[in-house]
């Protein structure tokens, strides 16, 4: 028997030493990550059918539906990688992968949209009274007053 299998320290500090090793090439980047640890590029699909939204969550493995109120209409959709926005002629609605629910901001009277844009994990709607932003990591809309 030699002196490090008979020294349980040695021991010890030779295997938090490779434990250590072993931690520092990983934050280094020198040990691949696996494919089944990245993420998809896209988190995202919608599916539009008559009266309802389907959300199709890639991260959660599973599909949120919006019904929409009689006689509302989509005027425009933008989706990004994990968040949609949809304009209707009654209101505003954002849908978040991360928090996998939707979240509708109802249009004021008179209100017009100017700009309407979504992309990666957010979602931005300029109207003529406000100025709207999604955060689609959190699942919140933030409103200023124009």
């Amino acid at each position: 028997m030699d002196a490090v299998s008979r020294n349980p320290h040695a021991r010890a500090g030779i295997w938090l030493s490779g434990l250590l090793s072993a931690l520092v090439l990983t934050s280094a980047g020198v040990v691949p990550a696996r494919a089944d640890q990245d993420p998809p590029a896209r988190l995202l699909y919608v599916v539009v059918e008559p009266g309802r939204i389907s959300a199709s969550n890639i991260l959660f493995s599973r599909t949120d539906e919006f019904d929409l109120a009689a006689r509302e209409e989509i005027l425009e959709e933008r989706t990004g990688n994990a968040v949609a926005a949809f304009l209707t002629n009654q209101r505003i609605l954002g849908y978040s992968v991360y928090t996998a629910s939707w979240l509708p901001l109802t249009l004021k009277a008179g209100e017009t949209v100017e700009q309407f844009e979504a992309e990666d994990y957010s979602a931005f709607v300029l109207t003529s009274k406000r100025i709207l932003n999604f955060n689609g990591r959190i699942g919140h809309w933030s409103v200023t007053r124009r």
